[in-house]
């Protein structure tokens, strides 16, 4: 069959008859920003022919800050961009002055949730990883039989001379042949002692994506509304998955979902915008959505956050390996997950892109099943 693009099919020997070079319809672009808080911060463009662009950056942890869909922008972005680690505040909740939103943050690995103390050491919001340059960073594409992979690989290393020792080893990958990107994670140990190990991946959608009538879709799942009393009043219960307008005065609601996987060993949710239009005024190209599916054996979790405020609309899809209350409160209640000496713990994250309300549909039977 070939690579479908453009309407047409394409063997790889007709597509390169057609262009000077590859780069051309699509690849990785590296570069540095220059100005503002993000001046001297790396970045790596991946540039689709089907219409995917995203944004990750090697010195903030291959983090990415930025994804669009044929010009359709779905993610969230805070007013300090892609601000550089060297403005990082550890402080309490100063971790926010460097949180840019995007579609992508890591939040751990050794504390994630609310600033607390435990043991004796103070720990401030959501942990250190997204300030973490990356090491051995490789940005790379080629072609794999009849598609084009691009792909970024490095290294985020949370180390102390004289405390914990987490290597976080990540690649991000995507393909022309169709609008998603893999997450594959691995986290090592390579210290001489067990320590605590938290992650959640903070995913971030906003406008237009995030709309009135927006709603997160999921299958069989637990859910526990612990956070606060906002996110244990019934009414906000019932309305779960739905989401609203931007409201003075609205009081963040947080919940912990556990999801019963499919199959193969993965929970899949979707966020989608069933009235999103942005081909036309014909109705039948309505809705986009983003799936995620994630591997339940390391993310048990999925953390969901909505801010439906008039300062800042913003909903958080968050696959996890905790809760967001802090460890001192993990550790108390006995939900701490530990990493020994030697142990390797891979995550595997795939976000899906839904360009309609047919493949809303679709993904949707997938999550019922």
């Amino acid at each position: 069959m070939g690579l479908k693009l453009f309407g047409q099919n394409f063997k790889k020997e007709e597509l390169l008859k057609r262009v000077g070079d590859i780069s051309q319809i699509g690849g990785i672009r590296s570069f540095e920003f220059n100005d503002g808080l993000r001046k001297g911060v790396r970045g790596v463009d991946f540039i689709s022919p089907n219409g995917l662009f995203f944004t990750a950056l090697p010195d903030r942890a291959l983090d990415i800050s930025f994804i669009s869909y044929k010009g359709v922008p779905l993610c969230w972005r805070s007013a300090t961009k892609e601000a550089s680690a060297m403005y990082f505040e550890y402080r309490e909740s100063e971790w926010l002055r460097t949180f840019f939103g995007g579609l992508l943050v890591t939040c751990g690995l050794t504390q994630v949730g609310d600033p607390c103390e435990d043991d004796g050491e103070k720990l401030g919001l959501h942990g250190r990883i997204t300030n973490i340059a990356a090491e051995n960073v490789l940005a790379d594409e080629e072609w794999l039989e009849e598609d084009y992979i691009m792909w970024v690989q490095g290294k985020i290393k949370e180390v102390s001379s004289l405390g914990d020792k987490l290597v976080l080893k990540r690649k991000i990958s995507t393909k022309f042949s169709k609008p998603e990107i893999l997450i594959e994670d691995e986290i090592e140990n390579i210290g001489n002692k067990k320590c605590a190990f938290m992650i959640l991946y903070h995913i971030n959608f906003g406008f237009p994506l995030l709309d009135k009538d927006s709603k997160l879709i999921m299958g069989k799942a637990n859910t526990f509304t612990k956070f606060n009393e906002e996110s244990n009043k019934e009414s906000n219960i019932k309305a779960i998955n739905n989401c609203g307008k931007p409201t003075k005065g609205f009081v963040d609601q947080v919940y912990l979902h556990d999801i019963e996987p499919d199959d193969t060993g993965y929970c899949n949710v979707a966020f989608i915008n069933p009235n999103l239009s942005y081909y036309s005024e014909d109705s039948s190209e309505n809705g986009m959505g983003v799936g995620i599916s994630f591997l339940k054996e390391s993310l048990p979790y999925l953390t969901q956050w909505k801010k439906f405020d008039e300062i800042e609309y913003v909903t958080g899809i968050e696959p996890s390996n905790c809760f967001v209350r802090g460890r001192a409160i993990e550790k108390k209640d006995g939900k701490i997950r530990y990493i020994e000496p030697g142990q390797k713990i891979k995550t595997v994250l795939k976000i899906t892109i839904l360009e309609n309300n047919k493949e809303i549909e679709n993904f949707t039977k997938l999550i019922r099943k």
